[in-house]
């Protein structure tokens, strides 16, 4: 009776098996990580506080020239009066409005808890706003 060898051993080394094991260990640990910074991007991509608060310092400033600037801390509302045209922005409800010519809602800024403004002197006013943002709080000073 003859035996058959077969000389084709088309099997893995064990430096191969190790290295493939390695390789492979390296990207189950790197998949938390991957998960965690994912939840971080999705929330500040759902965040927009940041980019609220920029365009809202972008339009104080545009509304800044050659106006007179009316103050009423008692209801939370600053005014710009600019040739007959006046733009308001008015606290309610936790949210900062715009109105132009007493007509219109725009919603500027949400989660607003504090909308204070001050005359620092005669061509500066001081705008302190606090937003929630979360379970913490922004606070922003702007001078315009």
């Amino acid at each position: 009776m003859k035996k058959f060898v077969s000389k084709n051993n088309a099997g893995f080394t064990m430096i191969e098996m190790l290295l493939s094991l390695s390789f492979l260990l390296i990207i189950l640990a790197l998949i938390p990580l991957l998960i965690k910074s994912i939840y971080v991007f999705k929330d500040n991509a759902l965040d927009h506080t940041n980019y609220e608060l920029i365009m809202f310092r972008k339009d104080l400033s545009e509304e800044i020239k050659d106006t007179n600037i009316v103050i009423d801390n008692a209801h939370h509302k600053m005014k710009f009066i600019h040739n007959g045209n006046s733009k308001e922005y008015t606290l309610l409800n936790a949210k900062i409005y715009k109105s132009i010519n007493g007509k219109g809602n725009i919603t500027l800024l949400n989660n607003v808890e504090l909308f204070n403004i001050q005359q620092v002197n005669q061509n500066t006013f001081k705008v302190d706003i606090t937003i929630r943002k979360g379970d913490n709080k922004i606070h922003e000073e702007i001078f315009i």
